[in-house]
């Protein structure tokens, strides 16, 4: 399968509008009177995002059935929420340096911007959106550097003082700050401690909210916030019931911060964008039980067959060379087609970075 070769072009100066409270209503925004005009150019991290990111649907609350053997990219196995969430295409970083120093250099280029005079002096969208890309790109940069190894699970850095999300990486206004400084320290104040702003930070695992193919900005973040929250708490990863009680994932147990009346504001939070069946469900429920994890890493392949990524792709290649009528007879290959809908998807994302690779040469050899 052709490898991405991503490079990082030096982004330049932010912009915009407004800050958000929790609401359906996606059109309310003001600006201050003192708003600075500039703008942050997102191109390469979104040229990135668009390349990689495997937009899955929403869920459907169903199980993977026990037992499931499948040659190619298998999202998961035997699990209620190993078929959810977005996927990032980890794996086209291994054994390719020059893949990984350009997503270190976009990283690098975003940690650039705090030490800018101008940035505590724009918008509040504006400020959230970039504090949100510099967390999220930050997140992929490492998992990257390390995949495949020691990422089957994330647990250990979720709970780990010692993990990359507890570091000490950035300064800012003279402080230092990790990735889970920017959301507690930064952006709940920023944002007045609106849970909405949660469903923003990629973890890197199948039980945080979505990766998204598209950078944030202040354009798009109130719609993509929503977004995010409406597909996580609707899917199993955010609630489900068993014998009538309301399970929900363990992430709404670190985010006590964010409500007064923990219990009730949770449920009222959750209903604000539950559908139908959920909403009805809830009208019913006090009590939360924190009961739903998972902390595989959000790449492709999954966890049964990542060790084996090198026979699967020669597979995964005979496989793309069948025609979409042929389907039926993949028997032979022993790979069902529905993933090769997914493996079509990932060639054309591998497509879309046919960049000029020796301008971005010149660029790193100056720099």
């Amino acid at each position: 399968m052709i490898k991405l070769i991503t490079k990082s072009v030096i982004l330049g100066l932010l912009l915009s509008a407004s800050c958000f409270a929790e609401s359906n209503n996606t059109s309310s925004s003001f600006n201050s009177k003192n708003q600075v005009t500039a703008k942050v150019d997102y191109s390469q991290y979104n040229t990135v995002l668009e390349a990689s990111v495997l937009e899955l649907a929403r869920s459907d609350r169903a199980y993977i059935s026990y037992g499931e053997n499948e040659q190619g990219p298998n999202l998961g196995s035997n699990r209620a929420t190993d078929a959810e969430a977005n996927r990032f295409y980890y794996e086209q970083f291994i054994d390719d340096p020059e893949l990984k120093k350009s997503m270190a250099a976009i990283k690098s280029n975003l940690v650039s911007y705090l030490a800018n005079s101008q940035l505590d002096k724009l918008s509040n969208e504006e400020q959230t959106a970039f504090w949100l890309n510099l967390h999220n790109a930050t997140v992929i940069n490492e998992l990257a550097e390390r995949y495949p190894k020691d990422t089957h699970s994330l647990s250990y850095d979720v709970f780990d003082k010692s993990s990359f999300f507890y570091k000490k990486q950035f300064t800012y206004n003279g402080q230092a700050l990790s990735l889970d400084d920017i959301e507690y320290k930064i952006l709940m104040p920023l944002n007045k401690n609106n849970p909405l702003i949660m469903y923003g930070f990629y973890k890197g695992y199948i039980g945080s909210p979505n990766i998204r193919t598209q950078a944030y900005t202040a354009n798009n973040l109130m719609s993509s916030l929503i977004d995010n929250a409406q597909e996580f708490i609707n899917s199993n990863r955010g609630t489900n019931y068993s014998s009538n009680l309301l399970n929900v994932s363990t992430m709404y147990k670190d985010k006590k911060a964010y409500f007064n009346d923990f219990n009730n504001d949770l449920i009222s939070h959750l209903s604000l964008y539950a559908n139908n069946d959920l909403l009805r469900k809830l009208k019913t429920k006090k009590t939360a039980l924190f009961t739903i994890d998972n902390y595989d890493i959000t790449d492709v392949t999954g966890p049964k067959h990542r060790d084996s990524y090198d026979i699967i792709t020669s597979k995964w290649k005979k496989a793309l060379l069948i025609p979409m009528h042929s389907f039926p007879r993949l028997n032979d290959l022993n790979i069902p087609a529905k993933r090769i809908v997914i493996l079509r998807e990932l060639q054309r994302k591998n497509n879309l970075l046919k960049t000029n690779v020796s301008g971005e040469n010149a660029y790193y050899a100056k720099n």
